[in-house]
C-alpha cells in the first residue's frame, strides 16, 4: 500500500497532494500588504483603565475655565514696542501663582507690542495672545538672565559654564496653555545669531520657549519667529501637545529648532508650520556623554502632518 505523504498544508485544505506554492504566494502578498498598511501608534494611558488615548485630543487633558482671568495691562503692561514689560510679564506672574491652588489663572495679551525680557510661567495658567499681539523679546542680554547648564548637557551646549534663560520659562509647572488667535512671540534673535557668527558669544544663547521638569501642557494656535536658539524645548517633561504652530526663521539663522523634544514622553506634535535655519522637529536625549550619564530617554513621541522648510537637518 502506498503511504500517505500529503504535507501539513495538504492535510489543513484536505485537497492538494503538495505545497501549493500559488497559495503560500497569495499569503505571503496579503501579510505583507497588512504590515505596511495598518497603522502602528504608541498606546498611551494617562490614568489607568481600558481605553488607549492615540490622538492629541484626548491626549491633552484640558483644564476648566480659570477663575481669574486679567490683562497684561492691569499690571502696567503698555504696548508701544520700546517700552519695558519685563517688570509687569514678571508682576503678573507673581500675583497669579496664588491661583494655582485656587482654580488658577489667565493672563491675557491684547493687540499691541508688548517688549519684554525673560519671564517664568506658573502651574495652572494660561497665557492668551489676542490677535495682533506680539509678544517682542528684549535685546538687552542682561533680560535674558544666566542659569545653570542642563544636567543632560554638562559643560554647556554651547560655552562652557551657565546659559541664557529663554524668553518663556517654566521648571516644575503642570497644567498650562499657552495659546490664541494667531498672536506672535518674537525673539529678534539676529543679535544673537551675530554674537554666534562673530565667535562673540559669552553664554550658550537662550531658547523662546523651554519648560523642564513639567506635565500637561498645550501649546497651540501661535506664531513663533526669530528664536535666538532652539524654539520650543520641552525638556524632562510628558504629556505635552504641539499643535496648530507656525514657527519661522531665517534660513540662515544658526540652530534655530522648530521644536526638540528632549528627554521627555508622551509628546503630541502635530498640524504644524516650520521654517528653520537648521531641524524642523529633533528629538533628544541630551548631548553625547552627559546624555549618556543621565540616561532619560525620549518615548512615545507623534510627529505628524508636520510641514515646513529647512536648508539642512531632520524634518
Amino acid at each position: 500500500m502506498e503511504s500517505d505523504k500529503t504535507t501539513f498544508g495538504a492535510r489543513l485544505l484536505g485537497t492538494c497532494t503538495k505545497p501549493s506554492w500559488t497559495l503560500l504566494f497569495v499569503l505571503f502578498t496579503l501579510l505583507t500588504f497588512l504590515y505596511l498598511h495598518l497603522p502602528a501608534r504608541p498606546v498611551w494611558f494617562l490614568s489607568p483603565g481600558p481605553d488607549p488615548i492615540t490622538t492629541c485630543a484626548a491626549f491633552f487633558r484640558h483644564p476648566p475655565p480659570r477663575k481669574l482671568v486679567m490683562s497684561i495691562e492691569d499690571f502696567g503692561g503698555v504696548s508701544d514696542g520700546v517700552t519695558s514689560n519685563t517688570e509687569a510679564f514678571r508682576r503678573a506672574i507673581r500675583y497669579m501663582q496664588r491661583f494655582q491652588n485656587r482654580g488658577g489663572a489667565q493672563l491675557n495679551i491684547p493687540r499691541g507690542t508688548w517688549l519684554t525680557g525673560s519671564f517664568n510661567l506658573t502651574s495652572n495658567f494660561t497665557l492668551f495672545l489676542n490677535e495682533g499681539a506680539i509678544i517682542l523679546a528684549s535685546q538687552d542680554p542682561k533680560e535674558w538672565p544666566i542659569i545653570e547648564a542642563l544636567p543632560s548637557y554638562g559643560r554647556g551646549r554651547e560655552r562652557f559654564g551657565g546659559r541664557h534663560i529663554s524668553l518663556i520659562h517654566g521648571n516644575g509647572i503642570s497644567n498650562v496653555v499657552i495659546t490664541g488667535q494667531n498672536g506672535t512671540v518674537d525673539g529678534q534673535g539676529k543679535m544673537w545669531w551675530e554674537l554666534w557668527w562673530n565667535r562673540t558669544l559669552e553664554h550658550t544663547r537662550g531658547h523662546l520657549l523651554e519648560l523642564m521638569n513639567s506635565d500637561n501642557v498645550l501649546i497651540s494656535n501661535l506664531t513663533f519667529r526669530n528664536s535666538p536658539f532652539w524654539t520650543v524645548h520641552p525638556i524632562y517633561c510628558s504629556n505635552v501637545v504641539i499643535k496648530g504652530m507656525t514657527i519661522l526663521a531665517p534660513l540662515n539663522a544658526p540652530n534655530t529648532d522648530g521644536i526638540d523634544p528632549d528627554s521627555s514622553t508622551n509628546i503630541c506634535i502635530e498640524d504644524n508650520y516650520i521654517e528653520s535655519g537648521d531641524d524642523l522637529v529633533a528629538i533628544k536625549s541630551g548631548w553625547d556623554q552627559y546624555g549618556i550619564t543621565v540616561a532619560i530617554p525620549s518615548t512615545n513621541i507623534i510627529v505628524r502632518r508636520v510641514s515646513g522648510t529647512t536648508p539642512t537637518c531632520s524634518g
